[in-house]
């Protein structure tokens, strides 16, 4: 054997190594990737799953919290209820239809009641009916009626200054007596007396609904009071002032055409002119 073929041996012999190494490593390198895929699948399943785990103990954590708010609120709510309506035909009437007792299981704060009766307004006092304004409170099975320190008030007639809108009281017979109280917590409620229905409920922190002018009338009723001012207004009529201006005119020629032996002032009082004595032609000496 001569040296060229030990040297295409030799060769040949690192070329199929060099071959099989390279299969090797690349069957080497498919495992690892494949291995690897299935650890990144791993690794996003559990992240999937934790998110989802997350997820559901923030749910179960709000769910937790919305339960402790409501049972707060159970317990620390108010309930108003009107007792004992009068028949229809007295209904209406501010001193008949104003008994609400609070059978809730927590004070009503600064109760108040609004009512609307053929166009006219009430609301409810307390200390202010002896002219001293202060809020009135109801504890858990209290009652306001008529009395020498809360009685219904006559506010006004509707759609005026105080009016605080029909959200607050509506002209309707299902919606003329409304009752409003707040809690210990900061929530606030409108009861509706006439129908019993479930009170509605501002959220403490919440946007204000549009019966928040229960409180204070103004918030409601400055729109009101723009819409009547501006059609008070529109319906005063425009006066032709041409006649004063020909009487004025008239009156001034008068004036200029008066006798000259007459001097009339502007106070329209006519004076005579003062009359000017001539000298007398004697000298005075008797002559």
């Amino acid at each position: 054997m001569d040296t060229t073929t030990v040297i295409v041996a030799i060769t040949a012999g690192g070329v199929g190594l060099a071959l099989i190494a390279i299969m090797v490593a690349i069957v080497l390198l498919v495992r690892h990737n494949r291995a690897f895929a299935r650890d990144m699948r791993r690794l996003v399943d559990n992240n999937a799953a934790l998110e989802t785990a997350a997820s559901q103990q923030a749910d179960a954590a709000h769910d937790l919290i919305e339960q402790l708010r409501r049972e707060a609120t159970v317990a620390t709510m108010p309930v108003l209820i009107l007792l004992d309506e009068p028949p229809i035909g007295i209904r209406d009437q501010p001193w008949a239809a104003v008994r609400v007792r609070n059978v809730g299981n927590g004070s009503a704060l600064n109760f108040v009641v609004w009512m609307r009766v053929a166009g006219n307004l009430y609301h409810s006092a307390g200390a202010e009916a002896k002219g001293v304004t202060q809020d009135l409170h109801l504890a858990v099975g209290d009652t306001f009626e008529p009395g020498p320190f809360q009685n219904m008030l006559y506010v006004g007639q509707e759609h005026g200054h105080l009016d605080p809108g029909d959200a607050v009281v509506g002209d309707d017979p299902s919606a003329n007596l409304m009752a409003f109280c707040g809690d210990a917590v900061g929530n606030r409620y409108r009861f509706n007396l006439r129908t019993g229905d479930p009170a509605g409920v501002w959220d403490r922190g919440a946007d204000a609904p549009p019966w928040a002018g229960a409180w204070d009338p103004r918030l409601s009723s400055a729109r009101g009071m723009q819409r009547e001012t501006k059609t008070v207004w529109a319906s005063v009529p425009e006066h032709d002032t041409r006649p004063l201006v020909e009487a004025l005119q008239d009156l001034l020629t008068a004036l200029r055409d008066a006798t000259p032996d007459e001097h009339i002032g502007m106070l329209g009082r006519v004076n005579r002119r003062p009359r000017v004595t001539e000298p007398s032609g004697d000298s005075g000496t008797g002559s």
